[in-house]
């Protein structure tokens, strides 16, 4: 039986090592910076790969990683793709009888990575918005501890408020980390389902969407994430770090400073790490954000978004700056 059942996108994910010299200046693009090159011509590749993630598979490895019984529930296509995640999810031990396979091709990622650590992605997301939640079979999961939403694109986000209202009739805890679709829906539409779930993730920038605070007010996002979410609040900074409430205490957590190979993963293994310190330590959030940060940052190190994921007996504990406070 499933201790955790994850819900999100499974992506068969391409790396791309761009040349440096195919990233230009210049101040018409938002980030000042660009990838340039003639179009019609062909470009020798520093390196290339290929892995797996997306949101629901990068935090099933995540659970996987930390000891714990994990089921992925969400959709690929009828292609190779699909049957590969759906065999790596077998042998490494993460359940498969909530996957669903469809008639439109697994999702797709070109990721596009600089010697610069910098990375822009091409995404094609197919066959994960094509679950269908009524087709789950619900029975089969033996009450489980907690379900992991990880974000739902598309036409598959408005199945938020299904998956919430199954876990709370039967006692299941319940982590969502919102996407721009599901934000997208206003908070109108949200809001009772948020109000039901006991831990609420999301980076700034969604933190800013959701609330309708500037970025750079983050105590006054904190302090409207906890009216309309009555549990923990996690909101991610990146290199900044992360700030999260329980109640009106507030950690202020910072990020170890690594080199960077490849930030893809990072958000879902900073989310599925709280989530499994958590259940690990019996409710302790600062454990929990040890944790979360520790396993980020074993993440960022390698390229992939689930090859460098924390072991469950792995030291991280000492070297991670937590401040702890109020709201006020």
């Amino acid at each position: 039986m499933a201790e955790i059942v994850t819900f999100g996108s499974a992506t068969w994910d391409i790396f791309l090592k761009i040349p440096s010299g195919l990233v230009i200046k210049s101040k018409d693009f938002s980030s000042g910076f660009a990838i340039a090159f003639n179009l019609g011509s062909k470009i020798d590749l520093e390196d290339m790969y290929f892995s797996f993630g997306g949101g629901g598979v990068n935090t099933a490895f995540t659970f996987l990683n930390q000891g714990l019984d994990v089921a992925y529930c969400g959709s690929v296509g009828n292609d190779i793709p699909g049957k590969e995640i759906i065999n790596l999810l077998k042998e490494s031990g993460i359940g498969t009888d909530f996957i669903q396979r469809v008639d439109k091709p697994t999702n797709n990622s070109v990721i596009m990575n600089t010697s610069e650590s910098e990375r822009t992605v091409l995404a094609y997301r197919g066959a994960s918005e094509m679950l269908d939640i009524e087709d789950v079979y619900w029975s089969d999961m033996n009450n489980p501890s907690w379900f992991y939403i990880a974000p739902l694109s598309g036409k598959l986000s408005k199945s938020t408020e299904a998956i919430v209202d199954f876990a709370k009739k039967n006692k299941i805890k319940v982590a969502i980390n919102l996407g721009n679709s599901q934000i997208a829906m206003g908070i109108e539409k949200l809001g009772p389902s948020l109000k039901r779930v006991d831990v609420l993730l999301l980076n700034l920038e969604e933190a800013s969407l959701l609330t309708h605070i500037p970025e750079n007010d983050e105590i006054g996002i904190m302090s409207e994430l906890n009216k309309i979410h009555n549990g923990i609040n996690v909101v991610t900074k990146g290199a900044d770090g992360a700030l999260v409430s329980d109640k009106d205490v507030l950690y202020n957590a910072f990020a170890c400073r690594v080199k960077v190979v490849d930030k893809t993963g990072a958000g879902d293994a900073f989310g599925a790490g709280f989530v499994s310190g958590l259940i690990k330590s019996n409710n302790n959030v600062e454990w929990g954000i040890r944790r979360a940060i520790a396993n980020a940052t074993s993440c960022i190190k390698v390229p992939g978004a689930i090859n460098g994921l924390l072991k469950e007996n792995d030291s991280f504990e000492d070297k991670i700056k937590i401040e702890k406070g109020k709201i006020v």
